[in-house]
């Protein structure tokens, strides 16, 4: 039997936690392991439990969830996050990426698309609204207009291999399916990321794709950050 993939929620209000438990747990593959109604509480859930997966509120009162994946980045390493919003203003989807969230879904997705977004991002995929996509896609692709030359300050250029990596991790894929491709172990494909993201200075697989195609060194009609 597959492990099941552990789940802490995490918001202010009480009828979206349950709702979200209730969702989620339509899924044979996901158990929610613990709940916090704010983000200074949560801290305390998030280090009892380590889950493999953190659903965040983006604004709660005493900390936002981008503080809080500031937190988890440093104390939670291995938990992976999606953030849930009822916003979908350019500044927190940009907020939330660059804080290390591997996800970021609006609070009207439906229960498939969030049991999937969590499915994927435990598998070391990323997650984005589909609502929000294009969104992205045209902040990156602004980016890519007003710093074509960025790519030259890159501390150390992506090899042939790792861009082949992270192309594949674009599409979707998990790091299976990325060693299946290529031929190569999962533990390679896990090194190769480990070097994407220090060379890249980014902390998930979101930031990596979306900085990539910002500095050029991808084709953003290829990407498919979902």
């Amino acid at each position: 039997m597959n492990k099941k993939i552990s789940v802490v929620l995490i918001d202010d209000h009480d009828l979206v936690r349950e709702g979200t438990r209730q969702y989620l747990e339509r899924s044979d593959r996901i158990v929610v392991v613990g709940q916090a109604n704010s983000g200074v509480s949560a801290q305390a859930v998030l280090l009892a439990h380590t889950p493999d997966v953190a659903v965040v509120d983006i604004k709660m009162p005493d900390q936002t969830g981008i503080e809080l994946s500031a937190w988890m980045r440093e104390h939670c390493p291995d938990t992976r996050i999606i953030m849930l919003s009822a916003y979908d203003d350019d500044p927190y989807i940009v907020a939330a990426l660059a804080a290390g969230a591997s996800g970021y879904l609006l609070k009207n997705t439906s229960p498939v698309q969030l049991i999937r977004a969590v499915e994927t991002v435990a598998e070391g995929g990323s997650a984005l609204d589909p609502a929000l996509t294009a969104k992205v896609m045209g902040l990156v692709a602004g980016g890519t207009k007003s710093d074509t030359n960025a790519a030259a300050d890159l501390p150390e250029a992506l090899s042939a291999r790792e861009l082949e990596v992270l192309t594949l991790t674009s599409k979707g894929m998990t790091n299976k399916e990325i060693g299946v491709q290529l031929s190569i172990s999962n533990r390679t494909v896990q090194g190769h990321l480990r070097k994407i993201f220090s060379k890249l200075d980014v902390n998930s697989r979101t930031e990596a794709v979306t900085k990539a195609i910002a500095l050029n060194l991808m084709d953003v009609g290829n990407a498919q950050v979902e």
